[in-house]
């Protein structure tokens, strides 16, 4: 179990990206229910590790990740369109101009843990409600979510709040409502 401290690491990347999922609904430090569920497992270096789902069920979108200590696989489901011309920049968007030279990191067989059936085409081969991506790198997946995030209308601006805005804020609290 050499890697059962790289294994350990992923639970806080997992967090971390449940929070891109639950925040931005009001204020910067306000957070939402965001269902996350370990729907299956992959084996990598020995470790058994999980496939996770996050939903939103309040904007219709969930996202399904495994990282396996060399690549993340994602799959995005989602009710409204995502489109985003900057994710050719985070992964691949088209199928490979070569498969039998470079493969096709989008077979299922490469989706270890994934249900089949969440395993869709890429991003930008006429998909933007249900796609998968091969993502290397965290902050590419960090980012991945909080544009997908920012798309179906998860994330809230900045704003500085004035007295009235701040006033009403105090008040719904007081009241048990949230603004």
């Amino acid at each position: 179990m050499i890697w059962k401290s790289a294994a350990r690491a992923q639970v806080g990347r997992f967090e971390a990206l449940a929070q891109i999922v639950g925040v931005g609904i009001g204020e910067r430090h306000e957070r939402v229910l965001v269902g996350a569920f370990v729907i299956a497992t992959h084996r990598s270096k020995s470790i058994d590790l999980p496939v996770v789902r996050f939903e939103r069920p309040d904007l219709g979108v969930a996202f399904v990740l495994r990282d396996n200590f060399y690549n993340w696989k994602l799959s995005v489901l989602t009710e409204r369109p995502i489109v985003d011309d900057g994710f050719q920049y985070l992964f691949n968007t088209t199928p490979p101009p070569e498969p039998d030279y470079t493969g096709d990191p989008l077979r299922d067989c490469y989706f270890e843990g994934f249900p089949s059936r969440l395993v869709f085409g890429y991003y930008g081969d006429g998909h933007n409600t249900r796609w998968s991506a091969e993502i290397h790198g965290d902050d590419a997946v960090w980012t991945t979510l909080f544009l997908c995030m920012k798309h179906v209308g998860g994330l809230a601006r900045h704003a500085f709040h004035t007295r009235a805005t701040h006033r009403a804020k105090l008040d719904a609290e007081r009241k048990g409502v949230r603004p």
